[in-house]
């Protein structure tokens, strides 16, 4: 175990969150939480290219350094976070490493820093940390990752007190295509199809129906949002839609937006529809109300959205969740946690949440 760090005076918090993009989002919790608790410690965040991309201008961050590991190579793109790291806190200034994220790769990276380690015990390698906390499976990941906090002196009450309140995302610069949903008068309903994985998907047939239903009310447009990977996804719903759709108030910006994109999106929106994956976190942090679709797994497991005015949606059977994630395809053959949630279902729900 580290030995125990002097921590009189001032001295920085380094996050480290090399996570889904959602669990990145989810972060900046714990981050105001920690601003609120001390305003005038410097917090920096290690993360990846895309976690970079997201949380750059996030006024809770002095820094954002990439940890390039796909691209660079383990050993030197560790090189590069501790020589960046060498930048933003000047010798001789005290600093804590919470390593939000558990995974093996995270555990090498925070052990090679040199900074005294917060780490949950179910990561690997916890037993080299200065400090553990226990992941609690029964709260949200926002309140599990403030739990990081605690042996710094953050009490336990006052992180499960406190509803976990997302860093709003910096807004960007309109572009054209952007105009285009600014001068829609009428409701706007993003809508999130996509899923890394498989069985988190709801099937792009209800989907299609779920978008004709809502393109009945003639002052709504819809919005189809997600990541190149997603664009098959999209280009199956559209299809189904067929070429009767009105062009003006169906977009389809799947795989032709990027990140920033997003959050020029998402702020003009009555509601997001998505699956469990990272347009709801997105989503929290812009206080956009959302629906959100569970299949194989749970809003218990600690990912469910908190913007106000939204709900979960999803059926009870014994066999969910049945993975953390939610595997590519169904391990019982049948795919029940989504073909038995019914179009109508969802749209009752899309309804409550406008109308509330």
């Amino acid at each position: 175990m580290t030995t125990s760090p002097d921590l009189t005076g001032q001295f920085d918090l380094v996050w480290l969150q090399t996570g889904f993009i959602g669990d990145i989002v989810l972060t900046t919790a714990a981050m105001a939480l920690a601003k609120i608790c001390w305003p005038d410690k410097d917090q920096h965040l290690i993360t990846t290219k895309v976690g970079a991309q997201i949380l750059a201008d996030t006024p809770e961050l002095k820094s954002c350094l990439v940890f390039d590991k796909a691209g660079t190579g383990m050993v030197r793109a560790t090189s590069q976070v501790r020589r960046d790291l060498k930048k933003v806190i000047p010798a001789g200034r005290k600093a804590i490493l919470l390593q939000a994220h558990r995974s093996p790769r995270s555990t090498i990276l925070a052990r090679s820093l040199g900074l005294p380690v917060i780490s949950y015990e179910e990561s690997s390698g916890s037993w080299m940390s200065w400090r553990r906390v226990p992941r609690v499976a029964v709260l949200h990941e926002a309140h599990r990752i403030a739990l990081l906090l605690e042996p710094l002196g953050v009490t336990r009450e006052k992180i499960l007190t406190s509803t976990p309140s997302l860093v709003p995302l910096p807004l960007t610069p309109e572009i054209q295509w952007q105009r285009n949903i600014m001068e829609h008068g009428g409701r706007i309903v993003a809508v999130a199809p996509g899923s890394v994985w498989g069985t988190k998907r709801w099937l792009p047939e209800y989907f299609a129906e779920l978008t004709r239903q809502l393109l009945t009310a003639d002052d709504t447009m819809v919005v189809f949002v997600g990541s190149p990977a997603e664009s098959e996804i999209a280009s199956q719903i559209v299809a189904i839609l067929g070429a009767n759709q009105s062009s003006f108030r169906l977009l389809n910006l799947v795989g032709k937006t990027s990140l920033e994109d997003l959050r020029r999106v998402l702020p003009h929106c009555s509601l997001l529809v998505a699956n469990d994956s990272s347009p709801i976190h997105y989503a929290s942090a812009l206080g956009v109300p959302t629906v959100a679709i569970f299949g194989a797994t749970v809003p218990g497991m600690g990912f469910g959205p908190l913007a106000p005015k939204s709900s979960v949606v999803g059926v009870e059977l014994d066999c969910r969740p049945c993975s953390d994630h939610g595997p590519q395809r169904c391990p019982l053959d049948h795919f029940r946690c989504m073909r038995t949630l019914s179009v109508e279902q969802v749209a009752a729900a899309c309804q409550r949440v406008m109308h509330s």
